[in-house]
């Protein structure tokens, strides 16, 4: 699958200066939505450097920070469950 501003959702932070923390709940595998460029798109939806997503996928959970370098938005591996 593909990533989807539907899927994406602030759940934390949308009044502080110290980051945000989002939930993206989709049918792909972990591996999949945290591949380098996934959230390219997520620029769009106010995903900054330094912010979490919290990833609910088809093989598991986890919490992810957001990298970016450029114009390419990378999820790093923090806390899974799978």
């Amino acid at each position: 699958m593909a990533y989807s501003t539907d899927n994406l959702a602030l759940i934390s932070g949308a009044n502080s200066t110290a980051g945000k923390v989002y939930k993206y709940k989709e049918a792909a595998t972990l591996a999949t939505i945290r591949g380098s460029g996934y959230f390219d798109n997520s620029v769009d939806a106010g995903v900054v450097d330094g912010d979490i997503i919290m990833i609910m996928a088809s093989d598991g959970f986890g919490f992810s920070e957001i990298s970016v370098s450029g114009t390419t938005y990378t999820v790093d591996e923090s806390i899974t469950s799978a």
